[in-house]
């Protein structure tokens, strides 16, 4: 392997590393803050009852939108599309690589369309200045999590796509 080519691996491997690491950051730390939420929604519930700590049902739900999303992309990364390989494992193996194909353009396909039309449903939500009744914050907070987790997703379905294809190819 030459030097360039090389580079270029280690480059390609970071990229991929650093993308796992922010798609994984993401889940984490948005569980952890449902998890932390939902809790102290109920303690305070029974404890304090009068305190107010409404917001944080709209939190939660904000926060699992951004969790749901970046999960989606998560599983296209570790092949968890069960459908996909129960219909393709019944295929003869030359035609694996265009039913694979197939889902992969079909996935690629729909991200992009909620991509831009989650893109569409932020600038709206910003033209009119929604805002989120507890937190009184930008709507857009929420809405931004579509078109960018339809951005990530699409990224790891291209990726998923690729190696299960050439996966297929391979005969393995």
């Amino acid at each position: 392997m030459s030097g360039a080519a090389f580079g270029r691996d280690c480059n390609v491997n970071r990229f991929w590393k650093g993308f796992n690491i922010l798609e994984e950051s993401v889940m984490v730390a948005g569980m952890a803050v449902m998890v932390l939420f939902n809790f102290l929604n109920v303690v305070f519930r029974y404890l304090l009852p009068q305190t107010p700590f409404s917001y944080t049902e709209e939190l939660v739900v904000l926060v699992f939108i951004w969790v749901s999303l970046f999960g989606i992309s998560y599983g296209y990364r570790i092949g968890a599309h069960t459908v996909l390989t129960l219909a393709s494992d019944r295929m003869p193996a030359a035609l694996q690589p265009v039913l694979i194909g197939f889902a992969t353009l079909a996935s690629a396909l729909l991200m992009l369309v909620l991509a831009r039309t989650g893109y569409a449903m932020v600038m709206n939500q910003i033209k009119h200045g929604q805002i989120l009744p507890g937190m009184r914050i930008p709507m857009a907070i929420a809405g931004w999590s579509i078109p960018a987790g339809a951005a990530v997703t699409l990224v790891s379905v291209l990726r998923s796509g690729y190696l299960e294809i050439r996966k297929a190819r391979a005969g393995a």
